[in-house]
C-alpha cells in the first residue's frame, strides 16, 4: 500500500510539473535563463531559448526568416540542438517531446571550429 501511494505521488508530481504554464516557470526556476542553445553548423545562426512569461517556445518562424534574409549554404540550413536529452530530467520531458524532438543533437565542439567571426550587432546570433 505504502508503494502504491509513492508512486500514485510521483505520477501525480511528474504531471503538474509538466503542464505547459507550470513547466515553464519550473524551466526558468530550476535551469536558469539558458539552459536550452540552439545553432547551425557555422554558428552563423545562434539562439539561447529564453523562459519568460511572454516569450514562446522555439518555432520555426526565426530559422525561416534567418534562411531568407541570409540565404546560407545548404549544410548550414540545419539548425542542431547543443544540448543532450536527460531523461532523468522530468520537469523538462514537456520541452523535450514538443520542441526538442525535432532537432538533431550536435556538440559545440564540433561547431565552434567552424564558427564564423561573432558580431554582436547580428541578431541572429545570441551567442
Amino acid at each position: 500500500m505504502k508503494w502504491k501511494f509513492i508512486f500514485v505521488t510521483l505520477a501525480i508530481v511528474i504531471i503538474i510539473v509538466n503542464l505547459p504554464i507550470i513547466n515553464k516557470n519550473i524551466l526558468l526556476m530550476i535551469d536558469g535563463n539558458d539552459p536550452f542553445r540552439y545553432s547551425n553548423s557555422n554558428a552563423s545562426f545562434t539562439l539561447v531559448e529564453s523562459f519568460g512569461f511572454k516569450d514562446p517556445y522555439l518555432t520555426d518562424w526565426p530559422i525561416n526568416r534567418f534562411i531568407e534574409e541570409t540565404n546560407p549554404s545548404e549544410e548550414d540550413k540545419q539548425v542542431f540542438r547543443l544540448y543532450k536529452i536527460n531523461p532523468l530530467c522530468f520537469w523538462r520531458w514537456h520541452y523535450y517531446i514538443f520542441i526538442s524532438r525535432d532537432y538533431k543533437y550536435k556538440s559545440w565542439d564540433d561547431i565552434e571550429p567552424n564558427r564564423v567571426p561573432y558580431d554582436p550587432e547580428s541578431m541572429w546570433q545570441d551567442f
